[in-house]
């Protein structure tokens, strides 16, 4: 991620924030915090890379790895997506998660999968609260989800898993988030990671007929939403299904 300061206030602001700090600033010049090249309104948004302190000390000796740039890229795309969706105050983002959230962009490098997240969240946030790490990755895990592919009328490559919720939706009318849920659960010895039995829940939903248009983002909050608390854990992220409840069964 790139650092700017500007030269007028003499702040130094992240890249993602730069257009609006110097509309508000009214500054015409930008310094990169790492190389010191000075940059006007129209070349700052062009600097996307910085040197690093290898290229510092070696000089024309240094030889830059083939991907390194490819990679830098791609994690401030993922970053400034995150970004976005926090600063968006139409999206359904509990203060206190989206406060953590911009205290965490405030970290170099924040891993993209879930388990390096939480530790990372530990680790620099000293947040150990699972059900506060799991709001917060639910926010950067929509923030980048890719929008679902069409699927092609002749193509039986679904998932295994989608396909049997799927078979399983025709098979039955929607009977409410609780009964799939249950029903999910049982099928899979009682536990599902809570990405898992949202992602399930949501393939259910769709296949009974019921979503009408509602967005892949509505619909995971939604299964979310349903799921009770008696079915969470502090200890982890797995949903599980009650002991009353199986015996119920």
């Amino acid at each position: 991620m790139v650092y700017f300061e500007c030269q007028k206030c003499n702040e130094t602001v992240k890249k993602p924030k730069l257009g609006k700090h110097l509309e508000m600033c009214g500054s015409y010049y930008v310094s990169c915090i790492d190389c010191h090249k000075v940059f006007d309104w129209e070349s700052w948004d062009k600097h996307t890379s910085c040197v690093s302190e290898a290229q510092k000390y070696q000089g024309k000796l240094y030889e830059a790895k083939e991907n390194q740039n490819k990679g830098q890229a791609k994690q401030d795309a993922w970053t400034d997506n995150i970004e976005k969706k926090i600063e968006d105050q139409s999206n359904n983002i509990s203060q206190q998660t989206r406060t953590l959230l911009q205290k965490l962009l405030g970290f170099n490098n924040i891993p993209r999968k879930q388990k390096p997240f939480g530790n990372f969240v530990k680790n620099s946030l000293k947040i150990w609260d699972e059900k506060k790490i799991g709001e917060m990755w639910e926010v950067v895990f929509s923030a980048n989800a890719k929008p679902p592919a069409p699927a092609a009328a002749s193509t039986p490559a679904a998932p295994k898993a989608e396909a049997e919720a799927e078979g399983k939706a025709e098979e039955k009318k929607w009977a409410g988030w609780k009964r799939a849920l249950d029903d999910e659960l049982e099928s899979n010895s009682g536990e599902l990671s809570w990405q898992k039995l949202r992602d399930a829940l949501v393939v259910r939903y769709r296949a009974s007929g019921e979503a009408n248009g509602t967005s892949e983002e509505q619909l995971q909050c939604l299964a979310l939403s349903e799921i009770p608390e008696a079915y969470l854990s502090a200890d982890d992220s797995l949903v599980r299904l009650p002991k009353k409840a199986k015996k119920e069964q």
